[in-house]
């Protein structure tokens, strides 16, 4: 294969045009350090003459990335990362990414880890928590390797494989009856079973803070049947209810089929947890 010669071409540009574009312009990429933007923006010059298009529309608020920008980020990440893995080797462990909502990694990922144990072997996992819309665009702008997404996320050149369904439940604390409600504000799809279910006393960012509410004793709360492992049946009640039936949702492991090619340590993993996530949601 024969590499097109491009005049102006270079690593450091290439780290700088992915260090502009991370940060939504110059300014923001270099903050308080005019040198460094001057620098970056003549970089970015050199690049753009060099591919012979523009990579960023300029706007009041920043810098957007033009569709060749996007390819060409993509690109960067990719390159960067076959980079990092090649020094890596024999050297030490290969960073590895995997991303998904705060409580699917809290309570299905984090408590399985010693079942990954073989398979992490080399590997420096490194956790990210990303909003229900930031799994599927993280990968595919490569910022992360493997991702955990709820079916109505996954699109485009993301291969998937489904690991169960993710189902919803009241959770009471035994002995307490009609306790106000703790609800999630951050969970899509929720908001019409939860209004059936009566008025919200408590509004919470995400399902941990809800659980928190639970344990308190003080409240009900929404959350993900799973939970049921960390909150003892002898201590509390899981109360199903059509509404919340009708919302569940699948859960899928996620991943760009190239990222499997190369990086064969990510291919060993994602098996991995395929396995321990399918029989933890059984």
């Amino acid at each position: 294969m024969s590499l097109p010669s491009l005049r102006g071409l270079s690593l450091d540009r290439l780290a700088s045009f992915l260090q502009i574009a991370e940060a939504g312009g110059l300014a923001r990429a270099a903050p308080g350090n005019p040198i460094r933007q001057s620098q970056l923006s003549r970089q970015l010059k050199e690049l753009e003459s060099a591919l012979e298009q523009p990579l960023f529309l300029r706007t009041g608020r920043g810098m957007d990335l033009t569709a060749a920008g996007s390819s060409l980020a993509r690109v960067v990440r990719e390159l960067g990362q076959g980079l990092t893995d090649v020094a890596a080797a024999d050297q030490g462990p290969v960073r590895v990414a995997l991303g998904g909502g705060d409580s699917v990694l809290q309570w299905l990922v984090l408590p399985r880890l010693p079942q990954l144990d073989a398979a992490m072997r080399g590997i420096e996992l490194e956790l990210g928590a990303l909003g229900s819309d930031g799994v599927a665009n993280a990968l595919r702008e490569h910022r992360i390797d493997l991702g955990l997404l709820r079916s109505t996320e996954a699109a485009g050149e993301l291969k998937t494989v489904r690991l169960g369904v993710v189902s919803y439940a009241v959770f009471t604390a035994i002995g307490r009856e009609k306790l106000p409600l703790a609800v999630p504000t951050t969970e899509r799809g929720l908001d019409r079973a939860i209004a059936s279910l009566g008025c919200a006393a408590l509004r919470c960012e995400t399902f941990p803070q809800v659980a928190q509410a639970v344990r308190s004793g003080a409240y009900a709360g929404v959350l993900p049947t799973f939970v049921r492992a960390h909150l003892p049946a002898a201590q509390f009640r899981m109360t199903t209810a059509p509404a919340l039936d009708a919302i569940a949702t699948p859960l899928l492991l996620a991943w760009r089929p190239r990222t499997l090619e190369l990086r064969p340590q990510v291919k060993v993993l994602r098996r991995a947890l395929e396995l321990a996530l399918r029989a933890a949601l059984t």
